[in-house]
């Protein structure tokens, strides 16, 4: 289908500059402009039509000749990887921008998650989102906007988690120490600088919707463990120039850093991972596929109850107050289960049947903290009740 331009978006372009100043470098990125935001694979527009537009956005005739040789020069140098597609004889169909760096598709989900950024100020969304969007064309967005309604949440109003992400990811590249402050919330809206902190930092993680420093730190015997600090919450970091302090245990912990994330239900469970065995109901396996990633095998799968089967899932995971809420969350639909021996054991691809006895252990160590976790919850909502298990 080949488009005609409407009178007011003609003149929303000749509003925006559009063609301005008329010369034959400007017009060819002007017929590139209006191919990227006005044509797609189903959607194309004629020569003359090009012609016309900037005609009238530049005040100046344009032949169509001259526009058929820009749009030949734009397909033989493919700026960008962008291709233009020329109709064959007869179709009615126009010249189309095609081989996007990003498709329409593509380009509306990224600026969708974006939006969905409570860490990004909305003055530097909405510029991301122009620049992505820019490889979308003006059709797609506006059927997006008009059918898809995004969850937008409100940016803290500041581009500072940028200046931090550069600084911790230089400080990481050159094996230096990282010094910075922390910023805490008020309840009036305001923040507040607190500390002076100096660390060997590990790697920047994206997990759970947000950015996360990760540095080393030392237990009473000298053994590393990784700490987790919010980005967003870094304030006036400095690479110092400093050496890592132990450049070898932090070179460890990187290089566990993708098993360290997965193992956790938030960034700030501690402790030691467990192997612990699932119980999950069919309607519930996608939480946990999400969770604890779709490469997860259920085993011992029973379909006898049509409506709803049931399997198991081995999953190693950090037993913290996030992964008990998270536990109670899914209603009695995912549950603890204690391993039923060793063959039971041996369907599960991440799990060895020689290890019963520690999985055994796992079992009733996170037993008992969710039962603990389960108390407490109780007690702080009726504080003078006795134990209620």
């Amino acid at each position: 289908m080949s488009r005609t331009f409407t009178e007011e978006e003609i003149s929303e372009l000749k509003e925006s500059g559009f063609a301005a100043s008329g010369t034959s470098r400007s017009r060819i990125l002007s017929v590139l402009d209006l191919l990227v935001r006005f044509t797609d694979e189903r959607t194309g527009v004629s020569a003359s039509e090009i012609a016309r537009v900037i005609g009238i956005c530049s005040g100046k005739p344009t032949s169509e000749n001259a526009i058929l040789k820009d749009l030949h020069q734009i397909s033989e140098s493919m700026p960008m990887g962008i291709r233009v597609a020329i109709p064959g004889h007869g179709e009615n169909v126009g010249f189309r921008a095609v081989n996007k760096p990003l498709s329409s598709e593509e380009a509306i989900l990224i600026s969708d998650v974006l939006g969905t950024s409570s860490f990004i100020g909305e003055e530097r969304k909405n510029e991301i989102s122009s620049k992505v969007l820019a490889f979308s064309s003006d059709y797609d967005v506006d059927e997006s906007v008009e059918t898809v309604f995004v969850d937008r949440k409100a940016g803290r109003g500041t581009d500072a988690i940028f200046s931090v992400l550069h600084a911790a990811s230089r400080a990481i590249r050159t094996n230096e120490r990282l010094a910075f402050k922390k910023q805490v919330h008020l309840m009036n809206g305001s923040t507040k600088k607190i500390g002076q902190y100096e660390e060997d930092p590990v790697a920047v993680v994206f997990s759970f919707g947000r950015y996360y420093l990760e540095s080393m730190h030392l237990d009473d015997s000298g053994s590393p463990s990784p700490y987790f600090h919010r980005l967003d919450d870094i304030v006036d970091p400095v690479v110092t120039g400093k050496p890592l302090s132990d450049r070898e245990k932090v070179e460890a912990l990187r290089t566990r850093v993708v098993a360290d994330t997965r193992q956790r239900v938030d960034m700030f469970g501690l402790g030691t991972a467990r192997k612990l065995f699932l119980e999950v109901s069919g309607t519930h396996a996608k939480y946990v596929y999400e969770r604890f990633g779709h490469d997860l095998k259920f085993c011992h799968i029973d379909e006898s109850d049509e409506r709803n089967a049931i399997g198991y899932a081995c999953v190693s995971v950090m037993p913290s107050p996030t992964f008990f809420r998270w536990l109670f969350g899914m209603g009695g639909a995912v549950r603890l289960a204690k391993p039923k021996g060793k063959r039971w054991i041996e369907r599960f691809p991440n799990a060895v049947a020689s290890d019963y006895e520690s999985y055994i252990r796992d079992y009733e160590a996170a037993a008992e903290g969710y039962k603990a976790a389960l108390e407490a919850a109780i007690m702080r909502l009726t504080p003078n009740s006795k134990n209620v298990f």
